[in-house]
């Protein structure tokens, strides 16, 4: 396996792995370049069939993260993340390593995993929702739909709400203060770390294909942005966030997110990762389906 330090000068080599392997919604270059926080450094593991994993170097240099799924082929998943753990502990400084595999992938790795490694227990696990948008009434006709359609009727009554192109924007600091708003406003005891979504506004919103403000009587509260997943006809909503800052905006938000996507023409749409209090509000918007995430470590015997 190949540990490649500069990933910007290894941007081909990487979004070719993601073009012919890629398949997670966070399989986006742009994406993991928001993930190293400061003193940590992002360096990409290449399996000689050129498929290879996010990873990231912690900053105390002792414990590596492996950010998202393995970008390779169904079969080769699991031999990817031996090979790379096998070559990430023959260092002798890296103590731990973090992965976050989907459930069945995860099963399959443990039981497959090398004698001389050891499988801490689940940290946490992440619930994934996903959208059917073909069926997706926007009118939120019927009544099922009741409650949410008050919201939303009454929201737009009562606020103008214009989008504007995010990438456009030139206030980017009051799109920081959104994220920090919304951190400190958050119900629940959801894990949440800041930096990737300040260093996707400070990149402005590279890698993304959607990325709109919402704005709510003149001014900025809230932001909707992603991308397709590679290899499939998902949409990823990786960003959606306000700042609580008014009763039914975040109903508002998370309707227009999958009012535009259909308009779009997109066909299902994954709307993010969360623990229990996250998925406990989006599944007021009826997902088809969900799957899980698991987020462990594991470290030498």
């Amino acid at each position: 396996m190949i540990f490649y330090e500069d990933t910007l000068s290894e941007q081909l080599r990487i979004e070719t792995a993601i073009k012919k392997y890629g398949y997670a919604p966070e399989h986006n270059f742009w994406w993991y370049q928001c993930q190293a926080e400061e003193g940590s450094k992002n360096i990409f593991a290449e399996s000689k069939d050129g498929s290879g994993l996010f990873n990231i170097e912690e900053k105390n240099k002792k414990g590596c993260t492996v950010f998202s799924s393995p970008i390779a082929g169904p079969a080769n998943r699991i031999p990817v993340i031996i090979e790379y753990l096998t070559s990430i502990f023959q260092s002798g400084k890296i103590e731990k390593v973090t992965l976050e595999l989907e459930d069945e992938l995860y099963k399959n790795f443990i039981l497959a995993l090398p004698p001389k490694l050891k499988a801490r227990k689940i940290n946490y696990t992440l619930t994934w929702p996903l959208y059917n948008l073909e069926i997706f009434n926007c009118d939120l006709s019927g009544n099922n739909w009741s409650s949410l359609r008050k919201t939303k009727n009454k929201f737009y009554k009562n606020h103008q709400v214009v989008l504007l192109d995010a990438r456009e924007y030139e206030d980017k600091k009051s799109l920081h203060l959104i994220v920090d708003e919304w951190r400190k406003q958050r119900g629940g005891n959801d894990r949440v770390h800041l930096f990737p979504y300040h260093n996707f506004i400070d990149s402005n919103f590279k890698g993304a294909t959607e990325a709109r403000i919402f704005m709510v009587d003149a001014k900025p509260c809230g932001i909707n942005a992603g991308w397709p997943i590679p290899n499939s006809n998902i949409f990823y909503g990786a960003l959606g966030i306000h700042d609580y800052s008014l009763p039914g905006l975040g109903d508002a938000l998370y309707l227009e997110d999958l009012d535009w996507l259909k308009n779009r023409g997109y066909k299902k749409a994954n709307m993010g990762g969360g623990e229990d209090a996250l998925t406990n509000f989006k599944n007021k918007f009826r997902p088809e389906s969900f799957y899980k995430t698991h987020i462990f470590s594991v470290v030498r015997k």
